[in-house]
């Protein structure tokens, strides 16, 4: 039985959820006004870009987690 797939799944759905908070910190900051310097909701700003690739990362992860625990239930059988 090959426990190696079902952990690195579950390491990259983990990084695909920490992804996805940054996204909720990053609108949370950008409604209470913290940190104004990073620009929140402006475009080509510091804010912005942290917002768009942490939502394009936990995405990427969480898919790419999806197909490992696929990969390691079809190698189990």
């Amino acid at each position: 039985m090959n426990l190696w797939g079902g952990m690195n799944a579950r390491i990259l759905g983990l990084g695909g959820g920490i992804c996805w908070l940054v996204v909720v910190l990053t609108h949370i900051a950008e409604r209470l006004h913290v940190l104004p310097g990073m620009g929140w909701g402006l475009p080509n700003s510091p804010g912005h870009y942290l917002d768009l690739i942490s939502a394009v990362a936990g995405t990427f992860l969480i898919l790419a987690a999806f197909g490992v625990f696929l990969i390691s239930i079809r190698h189990r059988r």
